[in-house]
C-alpha cells in the first residue's frame, strides 16, 4: 500500500513537472522553431540581459543546427552570455570552440580577445589567492596584440594587460611589504626588485623602487641606500615620496661616511663625506662632515693609506 502510494505520488509529479517544462517553453517546445527563430528569440533575451533564458536558445542552433551559416554567430552569442551570467570559465570554453571549429569566422579575433579577458575576470580579486590565470590572461593580451597589432580591440587589449600587470605586480608587491615588516629582508628584496624589474610599467614600480632604498637604509647599507633615494626622486619627481626621497638622500650619504669613520675605513670615509659635501654643501650636516674631515687630515697620513691598502 505505502509503495503504490508513494509510486502515484511519483507519477503525479513528474506529470506536473513535464507539463510545466513544456507549457512555459522549456527545451521540448524549441524543436518546433527554425534557426532563424532561435537566433532572434536568443538575441532578444541577451538583449534584454536574460542570460540564462539567450544560452538556452543559442545552445539549440549550435547543437541542433551545426550546418547553418549563422551558427558561428550563435556560438559567439552562447559564449558572451555565459560571460554576461559571470561564468568565466564556461565563457572561456566556449570562445575556444569558436576558434578550434570555425576558425574562418568575422568573430575569430574578437574570441581571441574574449577568451583573454575571461582569464582576467575569472581570478580571484585577492592577491594572496591563486593568481595563475592572471598570468595565463596576460600572455593572451601580449599575443593578441602581437599577432594582430591592426586590429582594433588593440587598444583594448593594451588597457587590459596593464590592468592585469597591475594586479600581479600589486602580488609581489605586498609579499615584499610583508617580509619587510617581519625583517625578512633578503626575501623582501626579491619580491620588491621583482616588481622593479618585471613590472616597470605599473603603479608599483616606483614604490617597489623607494621600498628597497628604505631597507637598505635600515640595514645600514647607506651608501646604496642614498644613491637610490636620489634616483628615485629624479626618475619620479611627481610621487608623493618623492619629496622624502629627497630629504632622505642627504641624510644616508652622510651616514655613510660617518658609518665608515667609525668602522677605521679612513680611505673610504674620506672619500663619502667629500663627496657628501661636494654634492650636497647647503645641508644640516655639511658642518658635521667637515669636522670629520678635520679629524681626518691630522691623522698620519700612513694610517689612512694602511685603511686604504687593506681595503
Amino acid at each position: 500500500m505505502k509503495r503504490t502510494l508513494a509510486h502515484a505520488i511519483m507519477l503525479t509529479l513528474l506529470t506536473i513537472f513535464v507539463s510545466n517544462f513544456v507549457g512555459c517553453g522549456g527545451r521540448p517546445s524549441l524543436a518546433n522553431l527554425t534557426a532563424r527563430e532561435l537566433f532572434d528569440k536568443g538575441k532578444a533575451k541577451y538583449s534584454e540581459k536574460d542570460y540564462f533564458d539567450a544560452i538556452e536558445y543559442f545552445q539549440a542552433i549550435v547543437y541542433n543546427y551545426p550546418g547553418e551559416s549563422m551558427v558561428d554567430t550563435a556560438q559567439y552569442y552562447l559564449a558572451l552570455s555565459y560571460f554576461g551570467n559571470h561564468e568565466y570559465e564556461l565563457a572561456q570554453v566556449e570562445f575556444n570552440r569558436l576558434l578550434v571549429n570555425y576558425p574562418s569566422s568575422v568573430y575569430f579575433e574578437h574570441s581571441i580577445f574574449m577568451k583573454a579577458v575571461c582569464f582576467f575576470e575569472g581570478t580571484p580579486r585577492h592577491y594572496g589567492l591563486d593568481q595563475s590565470d592572471l598570468e595565463t590572461a596576460i600572455k593572451q593580451f601580449d599575443d593578441f596584440i602581437i599577432d594582430y597589432p591592426e586590429a582594433e580591440l588593440v587598444p583594448e587589449a593594451q588597457r587590459y594587460l596593464l590592468l592585469a600587470r597591475t594586479r600581479l605586480a600589486k602580488k609581489y608587491y605586498n609579499s615584499g611589504v610583508v617580509y619587510n615588516r617581519l625583517g625578512a629582508y633578503e626575501s623582501a628584496g626579491i619580491y620588491f626588485q621583482k616588481v622593479v624589474d618585471d613590472f616597470t610599467d605599473t603603479e608599483f614600480a616606483p614604490q617597489a623602487t623607494y621600498k628597497i632604498a628604505e631597507m637598505e637604509y635600515k640595514r645600514r647599507m647607506y651608501s646604496e641606500s642614498s644613491k637610490k633615494f636620489a634616483n628615485f626622486a629624479a626618475v619620479f619627481p611627481e610621487h608623493e615620496w618623492a619629496a622624502e626621497a629627497l630629504e632622505k638622500a642627504p641624510e644616508a650619504a652622510y651616514k655613510s661616511g660617518e658609518e665608515s669613520y667609525k668602522a677605521g675605513e679612513f680611505a673610504q670615509a674620506k672619500e663619502r663625506l667629500e663627496s657628501f659635501l661636494e654634492t650636497y654643501p647647503d645641508h644640516e650636516k655639511v658642518d658635521d662632515a667637515r669636522k670629520l674631515l678635520e679629524q681626518l687630515k691630522a691623522m698620519p697620513s700612513a694610517e689612512i693609506k694602511k685603511d686604504d691598502d687593506n681595503s
